[in-house]
């Protein structure tokens, strides 16, 4: 949504033939830290035995790549816990978050997994249910305000879309979606962005953007280097 038209061409013809070898997902940093957020007391533990588990499999591995895996799961531990502080968890009711069902938006398929859900029960009117996505990945340091900028809008379109997710799948009776609730961690960066409130035309224009890519999907062509047998193709 922030990226230019060649970026979106690339990044489309990227997601349509992707490599085997996927981008790192953290999958037990992951769970450590849903874990760990839906614990009452924040128990310090739970990381701590992920950690001990990821140093294992670091000390283990049988290959170069597994080992450079472990040791890039056990850096953004350490910066999951040096940003704790500047996550604003106080006083929130958290419990781990299901495992969500893709959104179909216009035949795109849009994953949204939230890390956490939040409730907040206020002494007068309806609970507000909110849901947290921690980004571990270390990703870019912005050189400029500029960059900076569209990293912190593409946040926000994340933001929206934890904020649809928790009014379409979350909420039950009485209860209300709360868009300062709806919040994407950068944990790397230490930056907190919280859904608009109305957002109605970035949503259309996400929408749109997803007609786009349904529409050119088919007649996108492979890089140069494709080699089927070592690729994943989306159809």
């Amino acid at each position: 949504m922030v990226a230019d038209d060649k970026q979106r061409e690339t990044m489309r013809r990227n997601l349509k033939y992707e490599r085997i070898s996927r981008s790192l997902i953290y999958s037990k940093l992951h769970q450590a830290v849903s874990s760990f957020l839906a614990s009452p007391v924040r128990d310090r533990s739970v990381l701590a035995r992920c950690r001990a588990m990821i140093e294992t499999e670091r000390d283990t591995a049988e290959s170069p790549q597994r080992r450079d895996n472990a040791i890039y799961a056990l850096r953004s531990l350490d910066q999951f816990e040096a940003s704790l502080n500047a996550l604003p968890i106080a006083g929130l009711v958290i419990e781990r978050a299901p495992l969500a069902h893709p959104h179909i938006i216009h035949g795109v398929r849009v994953s949204i997994q939230p890390t956490v859900l939040v409730r907040v029960n206020r002494p007068r009117g309806a609970p507000l249910r909110g849901a947290i996505a921690v980004d571990l990945a270390k990703g870019d340091t912005p050189k400029s305000e500029a960059i900076k900028a569209r990293m912190t809008q593409a946040m926000t379109y994340s933001a929206m879309l934890l904020h649809e997710h928790v009014g379409n799948s979350v909420i039950g009776d009485g209860e209300r979606s709360s868009p300062d609730h709806c919040q994407v961690f950068h944990s790397h960066r230490q930056e907190l962005v919280c859904s608009p409130t109305n957002y109605r035309r970035d949503l259309a224009n996400m929408e749109a953007s997803c007609r786009t890519a349904a529409a050119l999907w088919q007649d996108i062509e492979p890089p140069a280097s494709f080699d089927p047998a070592l690729a994943i193709y989306r159809n």
